[in-house]
């Protein structure tokens, strides 16, 4: 098989995983745009609409993040680190939308804080393999910022 092929099947295949999993915390964080509604915001907060828009983008290009990092020149054991903490932040970023739409603002708070910290370090880690994964996860890293923000908003103000 060509490495065209194999990067672009990669990516297929880590798109349609990654897009599932926000779907999937989208869908049992239950009726997200009612309870956005029904929030204090803090200023600067989004349109409901525009996280739909947002989201999908993001995780997109977070499939061309890894996509980039798996295919980059490192040694196999040199990308692990970098594959386990990308499966973490997915991880965490699955967990906070169910949490913090069930109310939980101060723990969903906690959880952005340390998902922060793991994509600013994979940006780091990811320019050091390639300087177009790292590109393509820093729309991610501001977006998650911004949402701090307003995760922190939002348990002040409710």
């Amino acid at each position: 098989m060509k490495q065209a092929t194999k990067i672009g099947l990669t990516f297929l295949g880590l798109l349609i995983l990654i897009e599932a999993i926000g779907g999937l915390s989208a869908l049992l964080a239950g009726d997200i745009a009612a309870i956005y509604a029904d929030l204090t915001k803090p200023a600067l907060s989004p349109p409901a609409p525009l996280f739909g828009i947002v989201w999908p983008i993001l995780y997109g290009l977070m499939a061309l993040s890894l996509t980039l990092y798996i295919f980059s020149t490192d040694r196999r054991e040199e990308k692990k680190p970098g594959l386990i903490l990308f499966i973490i932040q997915l991880l965490l970023n699955f967990v906070w939308s169910i949490i913090f739409f069930a109310g939980g603002y101060w723990i969903g708070a906690a959880i952005i804080i340390v998902l922060d910290i793991i994509v600013a370090y994979l940006v780091v880690r990811y320019a050091a393999s390639s300087r177009w994964a790292a590109i393509a996860l820093a729309p991610y890293l501001i977006w998650i910022l911004f949402a701090t923000y307003l995760t922190f908003g939002v348990a002040v103000l409710n």
